[in-house]
């Protein structure tokens, strides 16, 4: 008997390794997958404006770092103690307008010189529900947790997202490298908070966009995490206790998925000597003063100088020296 109904997904003919630059953009559920990136030590940016749920807060984004113009103190606005930015994730909010803008600028520029460099782009987008703040007229990123009152709710139409995506997908073509390639992603997380019949809405908007842009361009894919979870898994106990975010077996399941799909093969042997050395730094010990415990921890520096010279610069750089601080203190 057959008890669930297993989506297939073909793998891509382009192949991600240790030397692929990734830059991932985008909703939570992007988070997710940068994650796992960054633990095998891909080279990989991600979210230089904080979380990021519709597409004109991404395409906005990513506009503003094709552009590499830099944030002034009038872009930032100050509420109660805390100064923000409308375009970025409260993640930048701080009590100081210098700070904050120092660390917008920052990421800003990081993102401008890596975009250059990318090999792949992870977009993923969550909702098509955007809040335009009364005051200004302004579509905002986030809404810093300020009253409902002050935001009109609006959803957007499928020509705007259309639109949308359109231009974001010039602006990385032409700011990208040769080849460079965009994935598209649908997030799993719902948002029931619009309603549960809001939010299905929401998603369908996003959908028909998303696989009308992806099949108008050679470089755009669409990657189904969304349907992984709704039409592959469909069972709440790959959720979290919110019932809304994929549990963490949901999300190995879509990164098993997606390495199959995206990474070349030839680097899983690589990401296996990784996984055993983030595994042996996770490891606890009792007793830090004993020989066998310098003995463990000379066999993990060891391992990673073994593995660097296939990995991007400087991948176990804080570990190494995390270690050798251990070495020193046993």
């Amino acid at each position: 008997m057959i008890f669930r109904t297993e989506l297939t997904y073909d793998p891509q003919s382009v192949k991600l390794d240790y030397s692929s630059k990734i830059f991932t953009i985008g909703s939570c559920f992007a988070t997710e997958i940068s994650e796992k990136l960054s633990n095998y030590k891909f080279s990989v940016l991600h979210n230089p404006f904080g979380v990021l749920f519709h597409p004109l807060a991404i395409e906005n984004a990513l506009m503003r770092i094709y552009s590499g113009e830099e944030y002034q103190a009038s872009e930032i606005y100050k509420h109660e103690e805390l100064f923000l930015s409308w375009d970025h994730h409260s993640s930048f909010s701080t009590i100081s307008l210098e700070k904050t803008l120092s660390l917008i600028n920052q990421n800003l520029q990081e993102a401008h010189r890596y975009l250059q460099e990318t090999d792949m782009v992870i977009i993923t987008l969550g909702t098509a529900f955007v809040y335009k703040l009364k005051q200004y007229d302004l579509v905002v990123a986030n809404c810093h947790k300020i009253p409902n009152s002050q935001f009109n709710k609006i959803l957007l139409a499928e020509h705007q997202i259309k639109v949308s995506l359109k231009n974001i997908v010039e602006m990385l073509t032409d700011i990208g490298k040769t080849g460079i390639k965009i994935l598209f992603t649908l997030s799993p997380v719902r948002h029931i908070k619009d309603g549960i019949i809001e939010n299905n809405l929401s998603k369908a908007k996003l959908l028909c966009a998303l696989h009308s842009v992806v099949e108008s361009y050679n470089n755009c894919d669409y990657f189904p995490s969304y349907e992984f979870v709704m039409d592959d898994l469909r069972d709440y106990r790959f959720y979290k206790e919110d019932l809304i975010h994929p549990n963490d077996m949901a999300v190995n399941y879509i990164w098993e998925k997606f390495k199959d799909a995206y990474i070349s093969p030839k680097v899983f042997p690589v990401m296996q000597v990784v996984n055993k050395i983030n595994s042996s730094l996770q490891h606890k010990v009792q007793n830090t003063h004993t020989i066998a415990y310098k003995k463990f921890l000379y066999s993990i520096v060891k391992d990673i100088q073994e593995i660097e010279p296939v990995l991007p610069p400087k991948a176990f750089r804080e570990e190494f020296l995390e270690l050798r601080k251990r070495m020193s203190d046993s």
